[in-house]
């Protein structure tokens, strides 16, 4: 679906069911209005708009020589994982699974802060740097998105990363370090209900009643504040303001070349709806840096909560269970340079993962002969599903949307046949029962998805427990 011709189109991969309302459809427009754009923008199953910020969530864009810090979200590579277990159903019932929940809370609130020198190697080499820390397989990191290392800037050292994010940034990023996060973040356990596509189920290494651990997390206070330490952004508190006013002002008049002050001013300070940066000028060099750093910062935090996830299975199972099985890290939040059809661009994800189909896997990759899998999470009340990604994906800047969310809540209706989610609080533990919805939302993304092969599903998950931040 073509919603009109801007400088360039948007296409709409969606249903009548799940058309954009106009309100969306007139922020793409002026989206497509940019001139640095040099693709369709890319509206994916489950568009939605939150009103604070300058672009709808599952959409893509590109461009050839600019980045564009408000096509994107602030917080750098929040992202989702899923883990497969060693557990089945027979091995759940409900003291169990408060057990595994009161642990989890413990490990995770446990974790000492990091030291300096620890800060700055997750912020340059991402996910590998937990991986030590937390003596994990290495070969986990072949299950993650860029291996986990969200950089791909030559200049890209110890020296530039810390000349790009302030000391006070960095003590936050060591203080808050694996954590889950609160807002809409979540820990799911999940049985694996229907395979889909039993062949490749099977080679995921995915069997029916397995138990998987579904997760969402970012790059916490650090990376939102990186996100706006480089751009003026709508969606922001008073403390953010604050901070913008305290350190943002400070850091960008002594930071960088005299003469170039008041591009610094125009570019990262200055209030537009979407200020492109030459990606060639020092300005989005040491932006992209910053955003990249920040990337690797969520993509170690994701893999220290695996960690946790391992210890807490461990204090209620036994020692002799290995390591959750990384099956898939994606971030949704993204902005790097990638190749498509053949042609180079500045891809620009928000709330998009990536779709790599067989053909754009490098032959090493244990997905090279399925594809990569698309995590499809729906609500913590209803089925969510494990996908692969299809051909026509690029035709979608290799992007899917990172979720079902929203319409898994608009379209879902209430069951009445007794099943319901086991919800946990960060402070108060067990905090009651989630009712199931039907999967009329979920299903309809997911019907959108194979319509179009930017991706067909491998198995259905049903969610038994969830941590979240229920305020």
């Amino acid at each position: 679906m073509i919603v009109r011709q801007g400088k360039v189109p948007v296409k709409i991969y969606a249903d009548e069911r799940l058309a954009p309302s106009e309100k969306i459809a007139t922020v793409l427009n002026r989206i497509a209005a940019l001139k640095v754009l040099s693709s369709p923008v890319i509206g994916l199953p489950d568009l939605y708009h939150k009103p604070q910020m300058e672009c709808p969530s599952s959409v893509a864009t590109a461009t050839r020589a600019h980045v564009v810090l408000s096509l994107s979200s602030p917080s750098p590579h929040c992202g989702m994982a899923l883990a497969r277990t060693h557990l089945h159903l027979a091995d759940m019932d409900d003291d169990m699974i408060d057990r595994l929940f009161d642990a989890l809370v413990r490990c995770l609130g446990q974790v000492p802060a990091l030291s300096m020198d620890d800060m700055t190697d997750v912020l340059l080499r991402g996910a590998a740097s937990a991986v030590d820390t937390y003596h994990l397989p290495q070969s986990l990191l072949e299950y993650m998105d860029q291996q986990g290392n969200a950089f791909t800037l030559a200049g890209a050292n110890r020296e530039a990363i810390l000349r790009a994010i302030p000391p006070d940034l960095r003590k936050i990023g060591a203080r808050d370090f694996a954590q889950l996060g609160r807002g809409n973040h979540f820990f799911e356990l999940q049985v694996v209900e229907e395979l889909c596509d039993e062949q490749i189920a099977l080679s995921w290494g995915l069997e029916k009643d397995m138990i998987v651990a579904m997760y969402h997390a970012d790059s916490g206070r650090l990376g939102a504040m990186v996100g706006r330490l480089y751009a003026h952004r709508r969606k922001n508190s008073w403390r953010g303001r604050l901070y913008e006013w305290k350190v943002k002002l400070p850091f960008h008049l002594s930071t960088g070349r005299p003469t170039r002050l008041m591009h610094r001013i125009y570019y990262h300070v200055w209030p537009h709806f979407a200020m492109p940066l030459p990606a060639d000028s020092e300005e989005a060099q040491q932006t992209l840096i910053a955003l990249q750093a920040a990337g690797n910062y969520a993509n170690a935090n994701r893999m220290a909560v695996l960690a946790s996830l391992r210890d807490a299975i461990r204090s209620v199972w036994g020692e002799q269970y290995d390591t959750p099985a990384l099956l898939w890290d994606a971030p949704h939040n993204s902005i790097r340079w990638e190749q498509i059809n053949g042609q180079g661009y500045w891809v620009h994800r928000h709330n998009a993962a990536t779709a790599a189909p067989p053909s754009q896997m490098p032959a090493t990759s244990p997905f090279a002969a399925t594809g990569q899998p698309v995590l499809l999470p729906g609500m913590d009340c209803t089925s969510s599903y494990v996908c692969v990604a299809g051909e026509v994906a690029s035709q979608t800047l290799h992007s899917v949307n990172h979720g079902a969310g929203y319409l898994a809540l608009k379209l879902g209706q209430p069951l009445d046949d007794g099943c319901a989610t086991r919800k946990y609080s960060h402070d108060d533990g067990f905090i009651g029962l989630l009712p199931h919805l039907s999967d009329d939302g979920v299903d309809g993304v997911l019907e959108a998805l194979c319509a179009h092969d930017i991706a067909q599903p491998v198995a259905r998950l049903r969610p038994l427990a969830v941590l979240k931040d229920f305020r």
